[in-house]
């Protein structure tokens, strides 16, 4: 991993693993056709959120509307590659199998 973003990743992993030690995690893997961009654009905002702008009184103003990797229980550790404990698994596979999106899990374990 390079550039400072790896690092933060690396980091917040890091602590996440130290926080779950001895406790069960999955990984959870994805995989979207090239040809699919909106399936692309769906999982995207759904993990990693998005923003929007609006006029407001003759101004603009944005809304964030934060992603599923924000949540507690969740890292991204890279490319359709998420590490998370097995209630924020069955979330995002919940959410994947609706999408119709090919996903596999890899149970593991800090410790």
């Amino acid at each position: 991993m390079r550039g400072m973003r790896s690092n933060l990743v690396r980091e917040r992993l890091r602590r996440f693993a130290a926080g779950h030690w001895g406790t069960p995690l999955e990984i959870v893997s994805y995989d979207v056709a090239r040809t699919n961009n909106a399936l692309a654009v769906a999982i995207a905002h759904f993990l990693f959120g998005y923003s929007v702008r609006a006029r407001v009184n003759g101004g603009t103003k944005e809304y964030r509307y934060p992603g599923f990797i924000e949540k507690e229980g969740v890292v991204w550790l890279g490319q359709s590659v998420v590490l998370l404990t097995p209630q924020r698994s069955r979330e995002l596979q919940s959410f994947l199998a609706s999408k119709g999106a090919a996903h596999e899990v890899l149970p593991v374990r800090v410790g």
